[in-house]
């Protein structure tokens, strides 16, 4: 066995170029083929050249190459039945020779050289040439690589080679490309390489005209084989790049999804510090003022008229005491409205709407269905601070006289929409701050997270004739499935 070597300065040793005398003694030559018919061109000649010698041929291959190679030699003029039974042509089935020296998966070596070597020496004694010299094309290890036993078919390529130390033949192995389409081929596909005396690339190689031609097409096989490569490295290149891209865009969204994790505990806090300010400044600061309202009206009873100037500075005390009480009565509400807890929506939105209208002078109207029940604690106290913070924009942004609530229940979803006739609330803000819808303002950021905390979505409509803000939030999944709650809660589906 002799293994090829490759020069990098000589074109002419980038492979080997077929000749005659890759057909004399000890020649094992592999070719590899995309056509079949390719393939049995050469195999004609190649066995055929033989035969029209007086020479000897084997055939070791699959049935329709054997016929293929046939329909060949017949072409030529020669008499294959005639050589058959003289035992000059043998041609005998790829996959049934090759399990009888098989032993668990693996080529045995007494047994081939008992089989394969016996079969070329009654061949050769057959022979009529000078040299009794015979040929042998054989696809078995063709059959094991397909198999998947690529261990095996080298192995066996090692016994054809050892086996031409003591027995006079040629022989052509021969792999289909297509069986080499991936990546971990290539080191399988060079230790083949080695393992011959010479090697034929696949179609259209061996049929050019010359040397010179040969030449030029190794080249150009050069060529596409250094623009695979290049490909291949771009192809490794990319394929990393998307993998980093993959794990960056996962932390982002892990990242994302802790930010909203903390985003909820802290307007869920909030609620809780509002609610717990609103019963301090209800409860403490409202009953010392309430206690000091009566002080100063006890007094007032008990001492009479001091004097002018004394009688207006006790009134101006109580005046103050009283609008002290008012004040931190709706601040108090406004922080977490006791009626909201206790009642609903359907209550303390007239209520809150009642006391904005007064504050405001923005005349407001309501529409809500009778047949509206008790919502869930967080459905009811995410729609009042959406409801909270529209109509504070609409009083501080749109200049509308007017301002139109509606509560529905549609589909298995509550919304809460608000729309005013100014010159738009949405566009206000977004003059005033100049802010885009993805970076909306902490006001807008705030109704934007609560309603999607709770699985819903908030939008804002501002067209000239004013703006609407509208948020949904699924009713029934939220009571059923997220906020775990028991019977009591329910949404109507309609009107």
């Amino acid at each position: 066995m002799s293994t090829m070597k490759i020069s990098n300065s000589d074109p002419a040793s980038y492979a080997p170029v077929p000749q005659p005398s890759d057909q004399d003694h000890g020649g094992h030559t592999v070719q590899f083929y995309r056509d079949d018919s390719f393939l049995l061109d050469e195999l004609g000649r190649f066995i055929g050249s033989a035969l029209e010698a007086g020479d000897a041929g084997i055939v070791i291959a699959r049935r329709y190459h054997r016929n293929g190679i046939e329909q060949r030699l017949a072409l030529r003029g020669l008499d294959i039945s005639s050589a058959i039974a003289q035992g000059r042509y043998v041609p005998l089935d790829a996959a049934e020779t090759l399990s009888k020296f098989m032993h668990e998966g693996f080529p045995d070596e007494d047994c081939f050289e008992e089989i394969i070597g016996g079969l070329i020496a009654r061949a050769s004694a057959t022979a009529e040439g000078n040299y009794r010299r015979v040929v042998a094309f054989g696809e078995m290890v063709a059959l094991l690589w397909e198999d998947g036993k690529s261990d095996a078919a080298i192995r066996l390529e090692q016994l054809w080679s050892h086996l031409a130390q003591t027995h006079f033949f040629s022989l052509r192995c021969a792999y289909p490309m297509t069986s080499f389409h991936r990546e971990e081929h290539e080191e399988v596909f060079l230790k083949i390489c080695a393992e011959h005396s010479g090697v034929i690339p696949s179609d259209g190689y061996t049929v050019l005209a010359n040397n010179e031609e040969r030449l030029r097409k190794i080249a150009h096989l050069q060529l596409r084989d250094g623009v695979f490569e290049a490909l291949q490295t771009t192809k490794r290149q990319l394929m990393k790049e998307i993998a980093e891209k993959s794990e960056m865009e996962r932390k982002l969204q892990d990242s994302e999804r802790s930010l909203r994790e903390l985003s909820g505990r802290i307007l869920r806090l909030q609620d809780e510090e509002r609610r717990h300010l609103g019963r301090e400044l209800h409860d403490s600061v409202g009953q010392y003022l309430a206690v000091l309202k009566m002080g100063l009206e006890l007094l007032k009873s008990e001492v009479g008229s001091i004097g002018a100037g004394a009688d207006q500075q006790l009134a101006d005390c109580l005046g103050l005491a009283e609008q002290s009480m008012a004040e931190v009565r709706t601040m108090s509400y406004l922080l977490y409205p006791p009626m909201l807890e206790e009642m609903g929506l359907k209550s303390a939105i007239p209520w809150y709407l009642d006391g904005f209208a007064k504050r405001s002078g923005i005349q407001t109207t309501f529409e809500i269905a009778d047949a509206l029940g008790r919502l869930p604690r967080e459905v009811e106290l995410v729609m009042f601070r959406v409801l909270q913070e529209s109509l504070t924009n609409v009083h501080r942004h749109s200049g509308s006289p007017t301002a139109h609530v509606g509560v529905k229940i549609q589909g298995g979803a509550v919304s809460v929409e608000i729309s005013d006739k100014g010159r738009g609330i949405f566009s206000a803000a977004l003059e005033s701050t100049r802010i885009a819808l993805g970076t909306m303002g902490v006001g807008l950021r705030s109704m934007s997270e609560r309603v999607r905390q709770l699985g819903g979505k908030l939008e804002l409509f501002a067209t000239e004739e004013g703006s609407t803000v509208v948020a949904t939030v699924p009713c029934q999944e939220l009571v059923g499935v997220q906020l775990g709650l028991g019977g009591d809660s329910h949404c109507p589906s309609e009107f």
